[in-house]
């Protein structure tokens, strides 16, 4: 189905209003693409205003709402913190990619478990999960689709799938920036977990597990990875 992806149309950005002082307006010459996934709810408020009241210029320039639609933090050209891997030359020449997601979830099963709270003087909570309910990392019960790994991903067997419409988005986004800044597309295999070539600057796409191992963005969902394999050869 993904054979006839095409580079993104400009007209389906949709501008996010961001303040200008909360990334920073450089240029640098791009040669990745990083790919991530939020830890929120249904559409991307959420994730925008935590970059907002956060202290540092942390963000990406693009985040993909679960319908597909992209909707631009800042210019693709410019650039803020994402990455987190204690060198900014790795955020200034990669572009950053959002997928609206719940991350990985925990199955419930009748036992107390550790939740992460939002407020920061008392960060974790415990809650009595009730049987085969998902249950986010804030603790919340969400009823959207799962994707399972029976040997785990990054500790985790649950997480909410990438929706189609995100996938395609995505491929979209990478036809695009091919055009624009010649960032090859050759599928990485290595890519799911952490990568010296990736830290090294070697040109294409990748994760943010390629940076951190203790992070779960992007998880190596099966349509996710065909439709990176299909784009290479577009």
């Amino acid at each position: 189905m993904w054979e006839n992806l095409k580079p993104l149309e400009l007209s389906k950005i949709v501008i996010y209003p961001f303040p200008e002082t909360k990334y920073f307006k450089e240029e640098f010459p791009k040669t990745q693409v990083v790919l991530h996934h939020t830890v929120s709810g249904p559409n991307v408020d959420g994730d925008v205003d935590t970059w907002v009241k956060g202290k540092y210029n942390v963000g990406t320039a693009i985040i993909i709402a679960r319908d597909g639609t992209p909707y631009q933090i800042f210019s693709s050209k410019y650039w803020a913190y994402h990455l987190g891997a204690g060198d900014h030359n790795q955020d200034r020449r990669s572009i950053g990619i959002e997928i609206d997601n719940w991350g990985w979830l925990t199955l419930g099963n009748g036992s107390l478990k550790t939740f992460r709270h939002k407020n920061r003087i008392f960060p974790w909570r415990f809650k009595t999960t009730s049987p085969n309910k998902y249950y986010t990392y804030y603790g919340n019960v969400v009823n959207v689709p799962i994707q399972y790994y029976p040997n785990g991903f990054r500790g985790y067997q649950y997480y909410e799938k990438y929706t189609n419409a995100q996938i395609q988005t995505v491929g979209e986004l990478l036809l695009l920036w091919k055009m624009k800044y010649s960032i090859p597309l050759k599928y990485n295999d290595t890519m799911w977990d952490i990568s010296q070539k990736a830290m090294d600057g070697t040109p294409g796409i990748w994760t943010h597990d390629s940076f951190r191992k203790d992070k779960t963005d992007c998880h190596p969902q099966p349509e996710l990875i065909d439709m990176l394999k299909i784009i290479q050869n577009l």
